[in-house]
Parts: structure tokens; C-alpha cells; sequence
């Protein structure tokens, strides 16, 4: 027994010590990670061995279709993995993307990536030749893993077995190296045929009481180090979009007395996530009812189920952060080919948010010719054209809503003609841009909605449980300037779940803010996205989408309605008339930035000064402009040629090092069309 113990004690050292030297290396560092993520994998699995040997327990036993393996020691407590179809495509309006005669998309050539509990039936009869089995498992076919498949991508053969994404691709792995798969796999980038681009993980970490026995709540709502680690491989692959169940946990309870429990320890249900899930860059899903009646969408019905765990994390955060389908699901089974069962739970629900994203992926690459959205754009996408349920805005009980497929992919359709604003991908800098602005006009006549969405970097891990300090990194803020007053993103609070959102000051907490304007004033309305403190990487990338706007040209004069609503009132001018007589069309002014009824508001090169062996030419540069700056020798004979890339408000101002200074040239700044 001493023999065991000095060993264990060696592999807990090592443990320790690893994570001290991965937390301080650099993030980016892809190959590091994942070789250093096998080796931390191999250690935690020989500690688990140890400890299930010494205290004569299973490290893996499956009831009823669940299943629990041993996966760590932690403070000397056993730490487990646990896993968490018409109508579940009905539910999410999947079937109206797949049915209608307007998109007709069902997930051809898109690769889900599957991490469970082991792999995919793959001879199912409903697969055919759709699923792969991309590592060597430990494991033998997995009925969870299986019955998830179905409900990403099952054909149909049976009709009420279809899943939301009927022509998909899996790439099914086991759960044994999860962190250093999808590490080595997730997209990087646009168009990398050798990456995944959405993966589904319909399972968690254990936590509170669980199988009658008590594992502490301490990692409730706990931005742990695997939450962080989850985060740190999502930034570095900014275009995998990561669903991970929001757990099971709300009902369990302690045999012995009933009145104690996940749902009764901590403010009736609330903060009882755990484990990946809580990781900012994921989109964690809870589960719901079947929003269906006769046969058709019914949100009244998409009542909250009893097991699914609800927010808020520790620090504040809303999670989970959109709901699907989670009970009754039927789908494929693994114990013949022809095996089809019901299951209940989150493992449900996400597979169901999980496929029915597979459409707007397929829709997306479609009509703008194979590119791919940032993750932060196809989460954003989908928070954004969720149904709101249970209170109004956000809570951590049905987090956004539920997810509404049809009205995801009409956001990418008028995208697609020509409303930019509809989903728009930007950034902020720490060197040029501080600030940026957009305006669009409302009527008045609907709602307007405005969503930002940004894949963060991973935050510091908490140590201990119930930190409220945020786990955010890199804090953007959105601001609604109208004409009724300025608006500001909806917030949640920890000490007080149960409170409808606040929108009364700035969102320092999550990564994905929202400002819903019910009853807009007519008129312009300026999205201003900023950030506070300083930006780690010295840049952001973030999706901004809007709805209830006008940027479209209904007049096809190439101006956009609202700046002709802003400066005449009305569509009545077009691009080629000259509103104020400086010589300057309508078009040039909206280019440029400038008034068109003021003859006075030009754009100009303000400055022209000489600077040590240079030319410097400055300019008066407006707010969410971008300009180049273009040279002639001779303006008879020689054209204007580009000098410069494009140069960014706030900076006003271009040095051409002139070799022969004795020479003519001859320079202007082009506006950059917004």
C-alpha cells in the first residue's frame, strides 16, 4: 500500500506541475499544446487507475444507455464524465430551412465533428457512408454516441428518426483525448478542407450529488481549468464553433433526503453547470419540451424541462446559451442497424442545436462561394434570431431562447442581397481602432435588435469556487446612440437570478451583449463598439447583426435608405445629383463621409509638409473611414498608382520617402467606400 501511495503522490506532482508550466506558455502555440495535452492526458489517466484500483471501484460503468467514467481525482474526490427525431427539428425550424423552397438545405458537404462516450454505430442504416471513425477507441460502438449522430444527421429512413442535418458528415472520436483532438482539428481559418468547422459534445464533468453520492458543489458555475483550457483552444481556433450540453444536474438529490440536491442547494436550481460548458467561446445548450403541437412549431410549448441545468456562472455570465429540444427524442441506436430508441436530456438538446447549425453553415458556404462565418458570427447568428422565452430578454434559465433555424438563415439571405448590417465582421485595435461606429435608420415600424459576439481569450483560472471577479479578457462594449436617448446591453445578475435584465449601464461580463430597442423613434441610430483597459493580442475580432433596420437601397441609386432619410428626409435624390453645388455628387459625399446639404463639408488634404528625406500629406479623416494614398509622376502621361495600404481612422496622414526629391510627383487620398 505504501508502494501505491508513493506512486500516486509521484503523479499528482507531476500533475501539478504540468499545469503551472501549460498555463504560462504563450497562447498560439498550437503544436505545443496538443503534444503537452497527450502527455497531461497519459498522467491523469494513470492517477485514475490507481485510485480505481486502490478503492475497488469501476472507472467505467453504463445504465440505461448513460454513461459515467472515471475521469480525474481532485482534492482526493472522484471527478466523473457523464453523457447528458422529427419533432426535434420542428422545434428549432430546421425542418422549414430543409423543406423550403427558398433554402432547401440539408448539411451536404458540411463535417460535424462527434466527442462522446465512444464511437458511432457507422453501418447504421441511416448513415450510409456519412460516418468516420477517426481514432482507434479504446471503446466498443456507443449507443449515446450513436443516438446523438442520428439526431444531427440520420437520412430519414425513418421519417421520424430524421435528423436536423440529413445529409451531414460525422467524424465520430471518443471522449479519451478530446482536448488534443479538437486542438489539432478545429478550423484556424476559411477553407481548410482537412478541418471541422462545428463539433457536438453531449456530456460534462460531475459535480454535487450524483449516483447517491456527494462530490462537492465547489465546481458549480466554476471557471475551472478545464474551462479555461476549452476557451484557450477556441481562440487559437477562431472559426470551430464548440456545442456542449449544459447538463442534467438540476434534479439530482441526495437519497437520503430528498430535500436536499443539486436544484435545492444553492437559489432553487440555479448556478448548477458545471464543467465545459461554462467556457465562454462554447455554445452551451439546455433543453426544453418539444415546441411542437399538431404537428407544427408552438413555442408555448417549449416548457423547461426538470433535469436541465440553468446559470448563471460564477462570475455572472448567462449560460446556458439557447435551448433545444430535449425530451423524447427518437433517434438511431447501436445495437443493430436497424436499432431506434427515445432518450431524454441536454445529450438531446445540443445535437439538436448542433444539426440544425449544420444548415446555416451549408447556406452560408452556398451563397458566398464556400466561405465559412467566424464562430463568433454563427453564435451571434444564432442568439441573435433565438425566440425568446420564459422572462423577457435573457435568463439563465432558458438563456437566450430557442433556437430558430428559418429565422437564422433569412438573416444570411438579405446578408447575401446586400443588407450588410445584417451580419457584419469587424475588429477593434489597439493602434487604429478604438472605436468603431455604424449608423442605420428604423422607421419605427418594428423592434431593433443589435447583437455583438466575440470569441475571447481564455481567462485566469478560479482556484477556489463562487469568484465573482469576470472571467472576461478582453471587455468590448456596445453602445446605441438614437434619437430617443442611448442604449445599452442587456445584463444579468448573480445575487439575483430570478430579476428580469437590466439595461441601465455598460456589460462588463460577457462576451455576447444585446441592446433591444422594442419601439424605436424613427430616425438614425449609431452602434458604437469600443472596448476598456487594454486588448489582449492588441486586437479583437468581433460579428455585429442587426434586425429591424434599413441599410438596403430600395431605389437602387447607391445610397443607402437611411442616409438618404438622414440628410433629405426621404428616397427622393439619387447618387448623381449635387444636393449643395460643390461640385460634389451625393454618392462622393456618402463615400466620403461628408454633409451633402453643407458646400462647406469637404473632403481635403488639410496639410502637405516636408519631413526628413520624406514627403508627409495629412488629411482630415472621419470616423469609420479607411483611405489610401495614390502618386503620379506626370499627370499626362502617368496614371495613379496605389503607395499605400489602407490606412485607418483615427490616422490621418502618409510619409513617401522620396529617393530623388529633385523629382515632380504628384499625390491624392482616396476614400475607401464604407
Amino acid at each position: 500500500m505504501t508502494y501505491k501511495l508513493l506512486i500516486e503522490g509521484f503523479v499528482k506532482f507531476l500533475l501539478i506541475s504540468f499545469l503551472v508550466i501549460f498555463q504560462s506558455k504563450s497562447f498560439g502555440d498550437k503544436q505545443y499544446r496538443t503534444s503537452s495535452l497527450k502527455l497531461f492526458n497519459d498522467l491523469r489517466k494513470a492517477e485514475v487507475r490507481l485510485f480505481a484500483s486502490s478503492n475497488n471501484i469501476p472507472i467505467r460503468t453504463e445504465i440505461n444507455g448513460r454513461i459515467k467514467e472515471l475521469y480525474e481525482i481532485n482534492a482526493g474526490k472522484p471527478k466523473y464524465k457523464l453523457t447528458h427525431n422529427a419533432n426535434a427539428a420542428i422545434s428549432t425550424a430546421a425542418d422549414s430551412v430543409m423543406n423550403s423552397s427558398l433554402y432547401g438545405n440539408n448539411g451536404n458537404g458540411v463535417v460535424v465533428g462527434i466527442w462522446d462516450g465512444g464511437p458511432v454505430r457507422n453501418t447504421h442504416q441511416e448513415f450510409d457512408s456519412r460516418v468516420n471513425l477517426m481514432d482507434e477507441s479504446q471503446y466498443e460502438i456507443d449507443g449515446h454516441a450513436t443516438h446523438v449522430a442520428g439526431t444531427i444527421a440520420a437520412a430519414g429512413i425513418d421519417s421520424n428518426a430524421k435528423g436536423c442535418a440529413p445529409m451531414a458528415t460525422i467524424h465520430s472520436y471518443d471522449w479519451s483525448s478530446v482536448k488534443a483532438e479538437l486542438s489539432s482539428v478545429a478550423a484556424t481559418s476559411q477553407n481548410q478542407a482537412d478541418k471541422i468547422y462545428i463539433s457536438n459534445h453531449s456530456w460534462g464533468l460531475s459535480a454535487g450529488w450524483e449516483g447517491g453520492v456527494f462530490l462537492g458543489y465547489e465546481d458549480f458555475g466554476r471557471y475551472s481549468y478545464e474551462v479555461r483550457l476549452t476557451d484557450d483552444i477556441l481562440y487559437d481556433s477562431p472559426y470551430h464553433l464548440a456545442v456542449w450540453s449544459a447538463g442534467n444536474d438540476r434534479n439530482d438529490y441526495n437519497p437520503e433526503n430528498i430535500n436536499e440536491g443539486d436544484g435545492k442547494y444553492n437559489q432553487n436550481g440555479y448556478d448548477t453547470i458545471t464543467g465545459f460548458g461554462l467556457a465562454k467561446n462554447v455554445l452551451t445548450v439546455g433543453a426544453v419540451e418539444d415546441a411542437v403541437f399538431g404537428n407544427q412549431r408552438d413555442l408555448s410549448s417549449a416548457t423547461m424541462t426538470d433535469f436541465s441545468s440553468w446559470g448563471p456562472c460564477d462570475d455572472g455570465r448567462i449560460k446556458p446559451d439557447v435551448v433545444g429540444n430535449g425530451t423524447a427524442v427518437y433517434s438511431v441506436y447501436s445495437d443493430n442497424d436497424s436499432d431506434y430508441v427515445i432518450m431524454y436530456g441536454t445529450s438531446m438538446s445540443a445535437p439538436n442545436i448542433t444539426g440544425s447549425t449544420a444548415l446555416l453553415i451549408d447556406l452560408y458556404s452556398e451563397l458566398f462561394n464556400g466561405s465559412q462565418m467566424r464562430a463568433s458570427s454563427l453564435k451571434g447568428l444564432i442568439i441573435h434570431t433565438a425566440d425568446d422565452l420564459g422572462r423577457t430578454g435573457p435568463d439563465y434559465m432558458y438563456g437566450w431562447g430557442l433556437m430558430n433555424t428559418l429565422a437564422a438563415a433569412y438573416q444570411i439571405q438579405t446578408l447575401y442581397q446586400g443588407q450588410e448590417m445584417r451580419l457584419k465582421e469587424d475588429y477593434l485595435s489597439s493602434f487604429s481602432r478604438r472605436v468603431n461606429t455604424n449608423i442605420v435608420y428604423s422607421s419605427g415600424n418594428e423592434p431593433l435588435k443589435i447583437t455583438l459576439c466575440w470569441t475571447d481569450p481564455a481567462g485566469i483560472t478560479d482556484i477556489d469556487s463562487d469568484n465573482r471577479s469576470p472571467d472576461l479578457v478582453n471587455d468590448l462594449d456596445m453602445v446605441v446612440l438614437g434619437p430617443g436617448g442611448n442604449y445599452f446591453p442587456y445584463r444579468l445578475s448573480f445575487s439575483n437570478p430570478t430579476a428580469l435584465a437590466l439595461t441601465d449601464a455598460k456589460n462588463s461580463v460577457d462576451n455576447v451583449e444585446q441592446i433591444f430597442i422594442e419601439n424605436p423613434v424613427p430616425g438614425n441610430y449609431t452602434i458604437q463598439v469600443s472596448y476598456d483597459g487594454f486588448l489582449s493580442g492588441f486586437s479583437q475580432y468581433y460579428a455585429l447583426l442587426v434586425s429591424g433596420h434599413s441599410t438596403s437601397d430600395i431605389d437602387s441609386d447607391n445610397l443607402p435608405d437611411w442616409w438618404e432619410q438622414s440628410f433629405f428626409g426621404d428616397l427622393s435624390k439619387n447618387g448623381e445629383e449635387d444636393a449643395d453645388y460643390d461640385g460634389s455628387n451625393n454618392y462622393t459625399e456618402y463615400v466620403a463621409g461628408t454633409d451633402p446639404n453643407d458646400p462647406t463639408s469637404i473632403f481635403m488634404i488639410d496639410d502637405f509638409t516636408t519631413e526628413a528625406g520624406g514627403y508627409v500629406i495629412i488629411w482630415n479623416a472621419l470616423e469609420d473611414r479607411s483611405y489610401r494614398v495614390l502618386k503620379s509622376s506626370d499627370l499626362t502621361f502617368d496614371s495613379f498608382t496605389p503607395i499605400s495600404s489602407e490606412i485607418i481612422y483615427p490616422i490621418n496622414r502618409y510619409t513617401d520617402v522620396v529617393e530623388n526629391v529633385e523629382s515632380e510627383s504628384f499625390y491624392k487620398v482616396e476614400v475607401i467606400k464604407p
